[in-house]
């Protein structure tokens, strides 16, 4: 019990001396706008906007694909929530809760059996599948040049409308804008 205890008070301890340190910085930033390109289980996958102006931020992804007049369809869109823990001129630490919605309406080929004419037959068939995956998890962004940065996100995530749980891992690279 005292272990936990201890450990919990050191967890609360270092995300407030993190959250405190440089507050001035995170009060206006030169570069809120950004795009790019990003890829994630919980975040979407395509092209890449991001508004991230003081301590709160909002990122969207979107990959449209269709294929053969649109009997083939592949839908990507994501909208991502961000919140600033701790910012400094090389980084920024952040948190975030991704949301990825997909569609897709693909030709899958199959073969099939006939028991009376004993003949093995192919056909085509549409397969359309729909689905939420959503995640909560940290991320860090590296201003590698002023108006380059490459973001890395990990966290915990739910799949294919909560069929599975399991851990995520998001990536973008952006151009920032004002």
């Amino acid at each position: 019990m005292k272990t936990k205890l201890i450990a919990i008070i050191l967890i609360a301890f270092t995300v407030s001396a993190f959250s405190q340190q440089n507050n001035d910085v995170v009060t206006g930033k030169k570069y809120s706008k950004a795009f790019g390109v990003g890829a994630g289980f919980t975040t979407g996958v395509g092209f890449s906007f991001r508004y991230f102006p003081k301590k709160y931020g909002v990122q969207i992804n979107a990959a449209p694909y269709y294929n053969n007049y649109g009997s083939e369809v592949f839908v990507s869109s994501g909208v991502t929530l961000l919140y600033s823990i701790n910012e400094n001129k090389v980084s920024n630490f952040y948190a975030y809760l991704g949301n990825h919605y997909l569609y897709s309406k693909l030709n899958q080929e199959a073969y099939g059996y006939d028991p009376y004419g004993y003949n093995n037959y192919y056909y085509n068939r549409k397969v359309t599948r729909e689905y939420l995956n959503s995640g909560i998890g940290v991320g860090i962004e590296f201003h590698s040049q002023k108006r380059i940065t490459l973001n890395l996100m990990v966290g915990y995530a739910q799949y294919e409308s909560f069929k599975s749980l399991f851990f995520t891992a998001e990536t973008a690279l952006y151009y920032r804008f004002n």
